[in-house]
């Protein structure tokens, strides 16, 4: 389903193409329907091996939760947690723990994995992470199948090169009319930053030029150094804006927006002593935040 030209397939299995049609051909004599329509050398799925694909691929994830949970359970600790995070979190956070978290727990081992709001929580479900540090409001606390703990409220700034001309000092902190006036880069539909920049520009009635629209936070920022543009960033990112070029000026009252930065995970997973000692860290972390909320 994934690869669906035979030598990609026998390729990532091992094993030689006679191999794959062979396996092919008993399982669907032992469904009984046709799964694949030849083509050439690629296989087209029919309707039915898509079915099939995403009831095997939920199985598995029910099974992969069911034995992590037996064995937290059982008092077993995993050597690695697979921690999902957005990107922005990759400059402050995320390092933060590398080196607090060795010093706390030496032999659990931090494995990271970025990617935005939508794809993580997608591959939580599927049960390839264990933890994600993501965007969210107050709807992650009211799922039934996941712990939510809130970190602290990531504020936006306005946010500009440091090359370009910069707001006047009484256009600060900024209003609707100076953000009317710019041509902005954002981030993609998925991303928690960008439902933050959304309902910034609802407050201005949809009437903002977007010029650009990036998958990474990354490169949105270092596009956003061209001087032409402006975009709306997270408060955090003022910290390090010498290195990254670029200037951070707070919004008005009445255009502010933030998001909440949480950690969710399967409720089983907050009994694990490894995953405790993460969201401890956690925590300490968030404190530093704690002067910059109103």
């Amino acid at each position: 389903m994934e690869q669906t030209n035979m030598n990609q397939v026998a390729e990532a299995l091992e094993i030689n193409t006679l191999s794959v049609y062979r396996a092919i051909h008993a399982l669907e004599e032992d469904l009984g329907c046709v799964l694949f329509e030849k083509r050439g050398r690629s296989l087209v799925p029919l309707d039915a091996a898509k079915i099939l694909y995403q009831q095997c691929v939920s199985a598995l994830s029910d099974l992969s939760r069911a034995i992590d949970n037996t064995q937290i359970a059982a008092g077993i600790t995993p050597k690695k947690i697979r921690v999902g995070s957005v990107n922005s979190l990759t400059v402050d956070l995320v390092p933060h723990l590398l080196k607090a978290y060795r010093e706390r727990r030496p032999d659990v081992q931090l494995e990271f994995h970025s990617g935005s709001n939508t794809d993580l929580v997608d591959r939580l479900k599927r049960s390839e992470l264990d933890v994600l540090m993501i965007y969210g409001d107050h709807h992650l606390e009211n799922n039934a199948s996941y712990t939510a703990m809130k970190l602290f409220d990531d504020q936006i700034s306005f946010t500009v090169a440091a090359t370009s001309e910069q707001p006047q000092p009484a256009q600060i902190p900024i209003q609707a009319d100076y953000l009317l006036q710019q041509s902005f880069m954002t981030l993609t539909k998925g991303f928690g930053l960008r439902e933050a920049f959304d309902k910034v520009i609802d407050k201005l009635g949809g009437k903002v030029t977007v010029q650009s629209e990036f998958s990474s936070i990354f490169g949105l920022s270092f596009a956003l150094r061209s001087g032409d543009y402006a975009a709306l960033l997270p408060s955090r990112l003022a910290d390090i804006s010498t290195q990254i070029g670029l200037k951070f000026y707070p919004l008005a009252p009445d255009m502010a927006e933030s998001h909440g930065i949480y950690l969710l995970m399967n409720r089983a997973s907050e009994h694990n002593p490894a995953i405790r000692a993460l969201i401890a860290e956690c925590r300490m972390y968030s404190l530093r935040w704690q002067p910059h909320q109103n």
